[in-house]
């Protein structure tokens, strides 16, 4: 008995593998894993009917997602509206709604020919469900099965470049009122879209129903678009991803708004003045500045008080990014107590409306065009920052320190492209830059490798050969951090510096009702021997990080060391 049991088991196992790779064996990528779900569970502290709704938003998101009935898809997003009014009401039992919906499926191609194999990497929370009975439980993962071997379109999509399209997926998006009802929708929404399509929902799945309970009050009780736009802040918060971002309605959220022209770091409980962004933009700051209180409230305060509806990777760039909203106001000036120099200062520091700050960045970018922005620092030693290189200078500003002992690539801001052709004046090694990933759109749930398409060009003839350091810290993000996985392969390379901020890949934007969107990491990457540097950063060769006593000084440390390390090394 146990041997045949096991031979069942074999079998299923062999033919679950074949519906799995059949469909792209020869185009698509190698399975890496499969995001799962932990069961409802019986904690008694969460209300039954509220297990109840996480129950059927699992199983709407699998009808939804799995589907390729158009029609029927068609009609999901309206169903689950009415399926929500009638469980708050306690007209209804969900093991009757669940049925009904998998009844008016049963003609699909999707489930027409099913049957239950025995092979479904997720299916552990349907057989442990204490809530959805014995049948329905058969006939869900029938319907997931059944799915498999239908490679028909599916609702979200894939795009060439390997990004995931839910343009079809936006009912309800127009609407700018709201009801209870539809902002479950947008919450089982965004919670299944996560569970199924994010590319690194395993750091997070195992707190995922208590992000469903934890929200399910923020978004069902908004009284206003404002609570409503905040749930879904905070709802983007629980993801721990520097790209999430939301806009609530059509006017750009910055229009009216001023900005400070500084940028400030925390560090060891303080926060500094660091540098300017925008050098034509004056301010009466100065670098070294610890700035004590804003309009008179305490500054620790204050970003405490942001922290709860922003996203950050680690606790270094929720800091960049809360530190970023410290100067934006309606206001065209604001008051700062400081420190500087052992004194305690009030400054009346004027802002810059957002729009004109935009195009004098603009300006100072065409600027550039045609320019050498590189420089010669030290003794005879190229500096050259990334985000003021592009395609149509890079020849010119490199010409200008290519005879330098060693070149400084400052990758601490976001770069203006993506394009490597450049690394082609640099003595390059063959290098796998990067691995990438997504979901796999047919199975929900699955993620695959897809084709890295960032190759490192042949080095020319008199390619430059000497020592090349590669400034990083918490602003090499994203873009930034694939250029410097891509300039990893020149031969005479070190990164120094402080950790990445360990947020990379495309993104992925979903719609919900109300007019909100909500943009977040939509394809995951890893370095070339599989390791995983989402949230934690690219650790640099040579770590130099900033303190408070270097902050207030205004000094530039990593740099510093920078120069030193090439003025011993040469």
């Amino acid at each position: 008995m146990k041997i045949k049991f096991f031979f069942g088991i074999l079998i299923s196992l062999l033919v679950g593998i074949y519906f799995f790779s059949k469909r792209n064996s020869q185009k698509e990528g190698t399975v890496l894993f499969y995001n799962t779900i932990d069961s409802t569970g019986n904690n008694d502290s969460i209300a039954g009917k509220h297990k109840e709704l996480l129950e059927l938003c699992k199983t709407w998101g699998i009808i939804k997602y799995h589907s390729s009935d158009r029609d029927f898809i068609q009609t999901v997003d309206s169903s689950l509206i009415k399926d929500y009014n009638q469980i708050i009401a306690g007209n209804t039992d969900l093991n009757a709604l669940i049925s009904q919906k998998l009844e008016l499926l049963s003609d699909s191609k999707d489930v027409k020919s099913s049957s239950y194999l025995g092979f479904l990497p997720d299916k552990n929370w349907i057989e442990t469900s204490a809530i959805i009975n014995k049948a329905n439980k058969k006939k869900l993962i029938d319907f997931i099965t059944g799915s498999y071997r239908n490679s028909d379109k599916r609702l979200v999509t894939a795009e060439d470049n390997g990004e995931l399209s839910f343009e079809d997926d936006s009912l309800f998006y127009n609407e700018t009122k709201t009801t209870p009802a539809k902002r479950f929708l947008a919450l089982c929404k965004l919670w299944n879209t996560v569970r199924y399509y994010y590319p690194y929902f395993q750091a997070i799945s195992g707190t995922w129903n208590d992000v469903f309970f934890e929200m399910l009050p923020l978004f069902i009780n908004a009284k206003n678009d404002q609570e409503y736009s905040a749930a879904v802040q905070i709802f983007g918060s629980r993801l721990k991803d520097s790209h999430v971002a939301v806009k609530s309605g059509d006017a750009d959220e910055y229009d009216g708004k001023y900005v400070g022209n500084v940028v400030l770091k925390t560090v060891e409980g303080k926060t500094f003045v660091k540098g300017f962004i925008i050098n034509s933009i004056q301010s009466r700051l100065k670098k070294g500045d610890e700035i004590l209180r804003i309009d008179g409230v305490n500054i620790i305060s204050l970003q405490d008080s942001l922290k709860e509806k922003n996203s950050g990777s680690n606790e270094t760039v929720l800091s960049r990014d809360i530190n970023r909203l410290l100067l934006l106001s309606r206001k065209k000036t604001i008051q700062l107590e400081v420190a500087r120099d052992n004194r305690i200062l009030l400054i009346q520091e004027h802002l810059t409306e957002i729009s004109t700050a935009r195009k004098t960045e603009e300006q100072e970018y065409k600027t550039n065009a045609g320019k050498a922005v590189s420089k010669i620092i030290g003794k005879n030693i190229g500096y050259i920052r990334i985000n003021d290189i592009f395609s149509g200078n890079f020849r010119v500003s490199f010409d200008k320190i290519s005879h330098t002992k060693a070149i400084i690539f400052d990758l601490r801001a976001y770069p203006n492209e993506i394009a490597v052709d450049f690394l082609k004046y640099f003595d390059t090694r063959p290098f796998q830059t990067m691995n990438l990933y997504r979901a796999d759109v047919t199975y929900p749930g699955m993620m695959r490798t897809i084709e890295n398409e960032m190759h490192i060009p042949d080095s020319k003839k008199n390619a430059y050969t000497g020592p090349v350091i590669l400034l990083v810290n918490e602003y090499t993000q994203s873009q930034g951090e694939s250029m410097l996985l891509a300039m990893k392969s020149i031969k005479n390379s070190v990164t120094l510096g402080d950790y990445t901020a360990g947020t990379n890949g495309n993104v992925m934007i979903i719609t919900l009702p109300g007019k909100v969107k909500i943009r977040m990491s939509g394809m995951g990457v890893l370095l070339p021997d599989y390791t995983a540097v989402q949230r934690t950063g690219i650790r640099p060769d040579i770590l130099v990080q900033e303190t408070s006593a270097s902050l207030s000084k205004g000094e530039d440390i990593q740099l510093k060391e920078a120069v030193n390390y090439i003025n011993k090394k040469l």
